[in-house]
């Protein structure tokens, strides 16, 4: 996002918004002495910094090629000019074999230095040097201006707050870590929405205030606020889908459901968002280890330890977490050296486990111990816990991926109590089972050789391969549970690429064109007429993206709207589709999926009784019980 070009008359000093979000200009890196090596170091660095504080949503980012226009002014005059609050100048220094990189942050109207910082290397490979600086003084520089922002929010009564600074003393509720800050501050969003319903991180501060309680607090509750996590998430993407953060969130709420496809492409689209957001990194840690990527797990945990080096405690926790999966004892261990108490239940579980395989039992014991007083005090009510069930609790509520991890720390607690072992064998080797209301009646949808086995109330029909079978499936496995349509259609890097140029006749047409496809299609199902029917679904899905690109011109609506708004139809005309062909076989089955089924933005199988549904000949684990997650705040 880029502010006002040179000459404009808005600033800190002349009528900008006070309630806006910081826009900050970054001036060109001064090199000291004659050496004109540093000198194409010095531009990569202005372009490359401006380029990488973009990613952060909550900065507004002047072009650097503004910032060579005011270079020689005054801190005060510079922003002026370029409408900017803040200023960040930099400045090289080579000497012998080391190269020193400086950098500060200014604020424009009262001249004072709001942060400054040096970063000394070797002068080595000039682009590995350009990378990590660039890394450090992105995310150090997002959290700092975030800090003052919130420095200067505390000397206004909150009445006063319009929706940007509504939304940023929300977002500071949200680091206590308690339900009652995590209650105030969906207050705060709530009133900020209110004043701007289209603003995206308002949305979001209500997402990571369920996503609080749910990973925090509140086991009673945990599959409910599980869902409100993930239902404001994907409303906020809707508005804006470059907010790394919330990505996270629902490939975190994934994890849990044993969605692990679909949580690590939110993982991965996180990261390629915004790749050096501390905060983010650490989250996505023990994510990783669940995914069984454990050794990319603590890679991001060492790196948001490096990126925000002033991190509150949580950080430690979090990536003793992520070696320990990742069978890095010895660092595991003295990240929990580090811990000021224990902000997660099965932390000293984990450390435990590290300290096993180092062959220090003493210690381990000691560990084990403290994790199952953690375990009575916060997961148990108070009760004692029988031999061996802290420890079971722990294997059968993270959701592993692979069962070598779980072996692995099923392992780690053998050595260090037999009791504890045998649970945790066991744990490791069950499948944990969705908790739904006793069924009452047995039924089957399960792809079997290209076809579909369809069996309802005593009579079986197969059907050919459709893919709004595939979605219904998906809403049976969770019986329910609303799913966003985005998580049921099937997505590429090509649905984020740029936007085409079509005016508002040409998408009527368009769309108009789809539906007279679509309707071609199944006539060429219904047939049985495999080529034309391909033929139909390519000519479909080369018009849908034409027209998903093509919307959000003209700041009618946003791009991942417009991808929604796209999967949305899509995933709608596929499961009615289907539904279309399970009544003509199957009329019971078509009448009760019928009425049980909701399509929208939102999907969700919704029956009337209770049905026990076979949906593979050997079907993965549901859902689990709540995570032992307490006090990290988002």
């Amino acid at each position: 996002m880029t502010g006002p070009m040179p000459g404009a008359t808005t600033g800190p000093n002349s009528g900008q918004n006070p309630s806006q979000p910081p826009v900050l200009a970054v001036l060109p890196f001064q090199v000291a002495g004659t050496d004109p090596a540093a000198d194409p170091l010095a531009q990569g660095l202005l372009e490359d910094i401006c380029g990488e504080l973009t990613r952060f949503r909550s900065l507004q980012v002047i072009s650097w090629m503004s910032g060579l226009a005011v270079a020689g002014l005054s801190d005060r005059e510079a922003g002026a000019r370029l409408g900017a609050s803040r200023l960040l100048r930099g400045s090289l220094r080579r000497a012998g074999g080391r190269l020193r990189v400086t950098a500060a942050l200014v604020d424009c109207g009262g001249g004072r230095q709001l942060w400054s910082e040096q970063y000394d290397f070797s002068a080595g490979d000039v682009f590995a040097i350009q990378d990590e600086v660039v890394a450090r003084i992105a995310a150090t520089l997002s959290t700092r201006l975030e800090e003052t922002a919130r420095d200067d929010l505390r000397r206004k009564p909150t009445d006063s707050l319009a929706a940007y600074e509504l939304t940023l003393r929300g977002l500071a509720l949200l680091r206590q870590g308690s339900p009652s800050a995590d209650e105030e501050a969906r207050g705060l969003f709530e009133r900020a929405i209110d004043l701007d319903p289209h603003y995206a991180r308002a949305h979001a501060g209500i997402s990571l205030s369920w996503f609080n309680e749910w990973s925090c607090h509140f086991w009673e509750r945990f599959e409910e606020n599980g869902q409100r996590a993930y239902t404001h998430a994907h409303r906020a993407l809707e508005i804006d889908d470059r907010d790394a953060l919330l990505h996270v969130v629902i490939g975190k709420v994934l994890n849990y459901r044993r969605e692990f496809d679909r949580a690590a492409w939110y993982f991965d689209r996180a990261l390629a968002l915004c790749p050096n957001d501390a905060d983010m990194l650490i989250e996505m840690s023990i994510g990783e280890a669940f995914l069984g990527r454990p050794e990319l797990g603590a890679d991001h945990a060492e790196r948001a330890l490096r990126l925000n080096p002033c991190h509150p405690n949580h950080y430690f926790a979090y990536a003793a977490i992520a070696h320990a999966a990742a069978g890095n004892h010895e660092r595991a261990a003295a990240l929990a050296a580090a811990i000021d108490g224990f902000p997660i239940v099965d932390v000293p579980a984990f450390v435990a486990i590290a300290y096993a395989n180092l062959g220090r039992m003493e210690e381990g014991r000691a560990m084990l111990a403290v994790y199952e007083r953690e375990y009575r005090d916060w997961i148990n009510g108070g009760r004692e816990p029988l031999p061996g069930e802290a420890c079971r609790w722990l294997l059968t509520v993270n959701p592993y991926r692979r069962a070598e991890d779980r072996a692995v720390l099923a392992e780690g607690f053998r050595l260090l109590d037999d009791a504890c072992g045998k649970a945790s064998e066991a744990a490791a080797s069950d499948a944990v089972l969705a908790s739904h209301p006793e069924p009452t009646e047995a039924a089957a949808l399960v792809p079997e050789a290209g076809q579909w086995r369809l069996a309802f109330g005593g009579q079986t029909v197969r059907l050919p391969d459709l893919k709004g079978l595939h979605d219904i499936r998906r809403l049976l496995e969770r019986p329910g549970t609303e799913v966003h349509c985005l998580d049921l259609a099937e997505r590429g890097d090509e649905h984020f690429a740029g936007d085409a140029a079509l005016d508002e006749p040409a998408r009527r047409a368009l769309k108009a064109r789809i539906r007279d496809l679509q309707e071609d299609l199944a006539e060429a199902e219904d047939r049985n007429d495999p080529l034309q029917a391909e033929r139909l679904r390519g000519d479909i899905d080369e018009l849908v993206d034409t027209l998903a690109k093509a919307l959000g011109l003209g700041g009618r609506s946003r791009r991942l709207g417009s991808l929604a708004e796209r999967a949305r139809t899509t995933v709608t005309w596929r499961i009615r589709h289907a539904l279309r062909k399970v009544e003509a076989a199957h009329p019971a089955l078509g009448r009760h999926l019928a009425n049980s089924l909701r399509t929208g933005t939102f999907c969700a199988y919704r029956p009337e009784r209770a049905i026990a549904w076979q949906l593979s000949d050997s079907r993965e684990a549901g859902e689990t019980r709540p995570p032992a997650r307490l006090g990290a705040a988002t």
